[in-house]
């Protein structure tokens, strides 16, 4: 197995931050051509690299992070008052990135569980259940990406649990299987569920530069950066929206 010292030596130039505030520039560009620019297709083919970039860090906190229940619902609450404000603000249900994120988080869980019953407590009534939510989850979220709008559908909700298909962090796993817990193997997943989002996507072709999301990954060296600026990405999300549209608002008045 690659050590985590030096899984990222040759590339890695990039902290965890630093490629998170790239991944807001990124999404902050495609909500803006959205908006002001929408002929304009660079803008939204900027914006294709946010999602994913997002995606891997969602798996890798699922991976680091001592409290499980605390950054679910960091992010279900944020989600959740996301969308009591869209709701009350255009009358309709939009289930923002947020609630896709947290569905791949308890997604992420679930599968962490059955590997820990199948390898290290063997307890296969339990490893049983966990699959068997793995599969419920995932049709219930499928039921809800085709009844209201989820963004980035069921297939973006199963891509940071692609990319976690191989965390075999602490657990007794066979040798062959750890071998292939490390960030390439990673990013090869991820191109996988990329390569999904890319089939019958609504942008068409625009969602192919996704893929360059994989070649900035590479670039990442394994830190977390900044830890001040843990929680200013969770503001971030709603903050850029209602300043792009305030700004829209305002522009809309003037003429």
């Amino acid at each position: 197995m690659i050590s985590a010292e030096n899984e990222y030596s040759k590339l890695g130039i990039l902290s965890g931050s630093t490629i998170k505030i790239l991944a807001c520039i990124f999404m902050a560009f495609d909500h803006a051509g959205v908006i002001f620019f929408s002929d304009l297709t660079v803008f939204r083919a900027i914006g294709r690299l946010a999602f994913p970039l997002f995606a891997y860090f969602i798996a890798e906190g699922c991976k680091y992070t001592k409290n499980k229940l605390k950054r679910f619902l960091t992010v279900f609450i944020i989600g959740a008052m996301y969308i009591l404000f869209y709701l009350i603000y255009a009358k309709e249900v939009y289930c923002n990135v947020f609630i896709t994120f947290s569905i791949s988080i308890l997604l992420i869980y679930l599968w962490t569980w059955f590997k820990k019953y199948i390898f290290d407590d063997r307890r296969l009534t339990l490893a049983t259940l966990s699959l068997l939510g793995i599969i419920a989850l995932g049709a219930a979220t499928w039921f809800l990406s085709e009844n209201v709008y989820l963004e980035y559908g069921f297939k973006g909700a199963i891509l940071p649990l692609l990319i976690s298909l191989f965390d075999f962090k602490d657990m007794n796993a066979p040798s062959f299987l750890k071998r292939l817990d490390n960030h390439y193997v990673a990013l090869l997943c991820m191109a996988l569920g990329l390569s999904l989002l890319c089939i019958n996507a609504n942008l068409g072709e625009i969602q192919l530069y996704s893929f360059l999301s994989v070649a900035l990954l590479l670039l990442y060296n394994g830190k977390v950066g900044n830890k001040k600026m843990k929680y200013a990405f969770y503001i971030f999300y709603p903050a850029h929206l209602v300043i792009i549209e305030g700004i829209s608002i305002i522009i809309s008045l003037v003429r």
